[in-house]
């Protein structure tokens, strides 16, 4: 298991519509953005929506200057990428405890949606999910440096919340902070790959556990199974669980969970496989 199994939480949305999906991007163009901060699906392909061009800029490319917001600390190489914190853990200056699981801002109409795994924010034993959560991305030795965003609702699948089924270990959470505007816009995001077949190339990101910033091994991802992504000699530990599988540098294809929640062995990774009923879900809390 690569990430701390979670406490409480509240509603959560089941997969409440089958949707079609072949190898699809799911990318959606935004009611709205400000001058200077694009849709990150715009800012990739110079469109609102549809899959990002091989050769785009990306979140995860800290020489990216199409898609890394102009007011990104240049320390910070993945700015949409973050680590997940308890409530209690983090004050009024930043935080002051442990993170334990990690995830990234995905792109939607609504620029304030977190993708991370189920097993972060749900036990798999029948409780609700847990939102007494803060996010912060770009965070790096102790320092916030987009700020803390407070976790609103989260969606995961009702299977999951019932029985841990690790093909469904994948979970939304929407986000926000006080006096700010939708965390895409600061961040950028990344688009949501679904049916991604056999992986290929990937880079994951994600924040060890005893970690003040993030590791990001690349690798080749193959299909383990129907259901799950796999990643060899991967070198993940605890708290990597819910970071994003990068493709291309612009698109997630997996979050580290799946079988074995992630992995028993930092050697070796899984991810669920993303899927129409990923779909449903994202668009169960997004509204769109």
């Amino acid at each position: 298991m690569q990430g701390r199994v979670a406490r409480p939480l509240t509603v959560v949305a089941g997969v409440v519509a089958v949707v079609a999906v072949v190898a699809a991007v799911v990318a959606w163009p935004r009611a709205s953005a400000d001058a200077g901060s694009p849709s990150p699906a715009a800012a990739r392909s110079g469109t609102s929506s549809g899959s990002p061009s091989s050769d785009a800029a990306a979140p995860g490319d800290p020489s990216a200057s199409a898609s890394t917001p102009a007011d990104a600390p240049p320390q910070v190489a993945w700015p949409a990428v973050g680590a997940l914190f308890d409530s209690a853990d983090v004050g009024s200056h930043g935080p002051t405890g442990d993170h334990f699981c990690s995830g990234a801002v995905v792109d939607t109409p609504t620029g304030d949606t977190v993708v991370t795994a189920a097993h972060c924010v749900a036990e798999g034993d029948g409780s609700a999910p847990d939102t007494d959560l803060v996010f912060v991305p770009g965070y790096h030795d102790g320092v916030a440096p987009f700020g803390t965003w407070k976790v609103g609702d989260a969606a995961v699948d009702q299977r999951w919340i019932d029985d841990a089924d690790p093909d469904l270990d994948i979970a939304f959470l929407t986000v926000s902070r006080d006096g700010a505007g939708p965390i895409q816009d600061l961040t950028g995001a990344y688009s949501l790959t679904v049916d991604p077949g056999d992986g290929g190339p990937v880079q994951v990101v994600g924040y060890p556990e005893d970690a003040d910033a993030p590791v990001a091994p690349s690798g080749v991802a193959t299909r383990f199974s129907p259901t799950q992504l796999r990643l060899a000699d991967a070198d993940l530990p605890g708290g990597t669980s819910g970071g994003p599988w990068l493709r291309d540098g612009t698109e997630i294809i997996g979050v580290t969970g799946g079988y074995q929640q992630g992995g028993e062995s930092e050697d070796v990774s899984y991810a669920s496989y993303l899927d129409a009923d990923t779909v449903a879900l994202l668009r169960s809390i997004t509204g769109a």
